[in-house]
Formats: structure tokens, sequence, C-alpha cells
């Protein structure tokens, strides 16, 4: 099986909390997403496995290119026809939230 791998120039900012009851939540407000993981480990693999499936599913949508223009991003070469066996690379951060409140300042 070939991957075929898409490069996206662009950046995705990620707001990173430890929670009361342990578990890590990111929000990413660009892509209005939020993802709970129970490691800071699985967040990072879950916010690559997330982003990977929206541009994939904005990809069969044939949306992907309007919602790259939009955010100011665009694919390195050209995007695949096919959806099967592709892998979106994207750089994406992460920032934690240090405040006390950091969880009340999450976007619900």
């Amino acid at each position: 099986m070939t991957i075929t791998m898409v490069r996206i120039d662009g950046n995705v900012p990620w707001q990173c909390v430890r929670t009361q009851s342990g578990d890590w939540v990111a929000v990413c407000d660009p892509l209005r997403l939020t993802i709970q993981s129970d490691t800071f480990a699985d967040l990072m693999e879950d916010i690559s496995l997330t982003i990977n499936d929206m541009f994939r599913d904005l990809l069969v949508s044939s949306e992907l290119e309007k919602f790259l223009q939009d955010h100011g991003w665009q694919a390195v070469g050209s995007l695949p026809r096919d959806p099967e066996n592709v892998r979106f690379d994207i750089p994406f951060f992460t920032a934690m939230m240090g405040s006390r409140d950091a969880q009340a300042n999450l976007h619900q």
C-alpha cells in the first residue's frame, strides 16, 4: 500500500491544558476543534489524526482547496484526486494555558 503524502504550507495553533481530572484538552480556534485525551502523548497523536481525518473529509467533499484558501494555507504540489491512502502533513504547535482558570478559558 502506497501512501500519498500531501504537505500543507500553514501552521495550526492549539491551546492545551491539563484538567483537574488529569486529562488533557486542546482547543484549535482556526479549525473550531476541541480534543480530549488521557495523556499528553495521546493528545499529540489525536491532534495529528484529527487534522488528517478532517482534511481527508474536505478532500472527499471537494472543499479542501477553498478551505485552504480561506485560512491562507496552500498545498505544496497538487491535491490527489483519490482520497484513499492520503496522509496530510501540516505543522501544528501547542501552547500551554498556564493560568489557574485555564479550564474556564477553554471554548465550549
